[in-house]
């Protein structure tokens, strides 16, 4: 609301003015009342009014007196409606001569005031408009002049700038920086935009957050990050204010920000120029939320001796969880990745590395589904590369993300081996009565038909009720029974035919499956 204040040395006039509009409704509130000019000067200097309506002929300081002190004074936007009885318009005359527009005769109409309330108002409005806008276009010079700073970019003409707002002495005392991230809400895209609203709350949780400390300058760099720069006078208490600072700040965005954020705090430096160090220190902070989680506060001096490892045996760790995803097990798949985060955590391993593995895996294992099923596309479209963005601001999040693509992978496979269930059977039998006279593996089974040799072991004894290796010497001792009793071939020359190595063997098996040696089954064949 505006402030108005009424000057009268009658006191049933300044109760009519104080009636006879409704000011609250017009977006006034009256912040005083005097019965002179010297009275209302005091008043000025105190109450800083918007809008005075004083009466012209006043004893101790008349209302041209009033308008000269407001003048002289700076205030030089208070709107004045001078009010004068009958006979007193000369002196209203004189008003004018000091850019006053509004004059009243006693004995006032409602009307009358009413109209010239409105305009005033209107007047008010617009002049708020002109400086806010004002405000903003200095507000957006210094915010660029500031950033080419940060970046080390700047040029002579910007330091002048600066002069303008800060003093020397200011210019060459102690800088730090906070860098603010604001995680977006759709985590698909890292650079969506927030609305207009949730900006305007994010910042008003920075500025309430340092408001109260001198020399702070708050630069909105992006749609979701937003830099404090703070000059900081004494050196002895340069750390504790900008960790104050860091701390109201992250306990003001806890309340507004549901997407997480993380804050990053610089190094001091001494002097403007320096305050890229600063700047670069804070986005190294950043850099460690990555281990830390959302909503983090991170101070330079405490991460400055902590360096990231680039080396570790991604070929071994990177076949366990391959070969756990191809035998179809979730606990292993659970175990490994748990073990195999915890190890990058423990190590330090560097989250470029970290998230360069994970892709890489997800590459290899929608290589692998579409090896197996050539009708997956569906499936690896909707599990890309892409789907990574946004997860890998922090190990918890990434490691999650990785966990349910590899479990989802599983349930996958087991859907479309349950499918081919029947048809992997055939393939099966018509695989090995082709081959089983050979030296074959279920390795080799396996890889002819997509299958992980685990999961073609497990699939085997489920469908035959017989390991593979049983499976074999079955179908061999059921054919060497048909040679012995088909034709003239000798015991070692159906061993051989069959594919043992040596006699014994065959023997062993032989007995095993018949319970009896070959020259006994040659007695009694029938």
């Amino acid at each position: 609301m505006y402030k108005v204040l009424l000057v009268d040395d009658e006191p049933m006039a300044l109760e009519l003015l104080k009636y006879v509009v409704e000011w609250e409704k017009l977006g006034f509130s009256i912040c005083g009342t005097c019965c002179n000019g010297e009275e209302a000067a005091e008043a000025i200097d105190k109450y800083k009014p918007d809008v005075i309506i004083t009466d012209i002929k006043m004893p101790v300081m008349d209302g041209l007196d009033l308008i000269r002190y407001a003048l002289e004074h700076g205030e030089k936007n208070i709107k004045f409606i001078v009010v004068s009885g009958y006979g007193e318009f000369e002196y209203a005359k004189k008003a004018m001569q000091y850019d006053v527009r509004y004059y009243l005769q006693k004995p006032i109409l409602q009307e009358e005031i009413y109209e010239i309330i409105i305009e005033v108002k209107q007047q008010l409005d617009q002049m708020c408009r002109d400086i806010e806008s004002t405000q903003m276009d200095q507000k957006a010079v210094l915010n660029g002049v500031l950033s080419n700073i940060l970046l080390g970019s700047a040029r002579h003409e910007d330091f002048e700038y600066l002069e303008l707002f800060l003093n020397e002495d200011t210019l060459f005392m102690g800088w730090n920086c906070i860098v603010i991230e604001i995680e977006p809400c759709n985590q698909l895209d890292i650079k969506v935009e927030f609305n207009k609203n949730t900006r305007l709350n994010i910042r008003k949780a920075i500025d309430k957050a340092v408001k109260s400390s001198s020399g702070f300058f708050v630069i909105e760099q992006s749609s979701n990050t937003f830099i404090i720069l703070a000059s900081l006078k004494n050196e002895d208490q340069r750390a504790c204010k900008i960790n104050h600072v860091a701390e109201g700040v992250y306990e003001s965005l806890i309340s507004v920000v549901s997407s997480g954020f993380t804050i990053g705090v610089g190094e001091n430096v001494v002097g403007i120029n320096a305050v890229k160090h600063s700047y670069v220190a804070a986005l190294a902070s950043l850099d460690h939320r990555f281990y830390m989680g959302h909503n983090c506060l991170i101070f330079y001096n405490e991460i400055k001796d902590k360096t990231f490892n680039f080396e570790f045996n991604e070929l071994c760790m990177s076949s366990k969880v391959f070969e756990a995803v191809e035998e179809v097990n979730s606990n292993k798949i659970n175990n490994i990745i748990d073990t195999t985060f915890e190890y990058f955590k423990a190590h330090r391993i560097d989250p470029d590395i970290v998230i360069m593995f994970t892709s890489n895996m997800i590459c290899k294992i929608n290589n692998l589904i579409y090896q197996t099923d050539d009708k997956a596309k569906e499936f690896i479209d909707n599990h890309t590369i892409r789907e990574l963005k946004g997860q890998e601001r922090s190990m918890v999040e990434l490691k999650k993300f990785f966990e349910n693509f590899c479990l989802g992978v599983c349930e996958y496979f087991k859907e479309v081996r349950d499918r081919n269930a029947q048809s992997n059977v055939i393939k099966i039998e018509t695989f090995i009565k082709e081959n089983y006279k050979r030296n074959l593996t279920i390795r080799e089974l396996a890889e002819n038909l997509y299958m992980h040799p685990a999961y073609m072991g497990q699939l085997f004894n489920r469908k035959f009720g017989m390991s593979f290796n049983e499976y074999i010497h079955e179908m061999r001792i059921e054919e060497a029974k048909r040679l012995m009793n088909k034709t003239d071939l000798n015991n070692c020359e159906i061993a051989h035919e069959l594919g043992y190595c040596n006699y014994n063997s065959f023997l062993q098996q032989f007995q095993k499956y018949t319970c009896m040696k070959p020259t006994e089954f040659r007695k009694f064949r029938i």
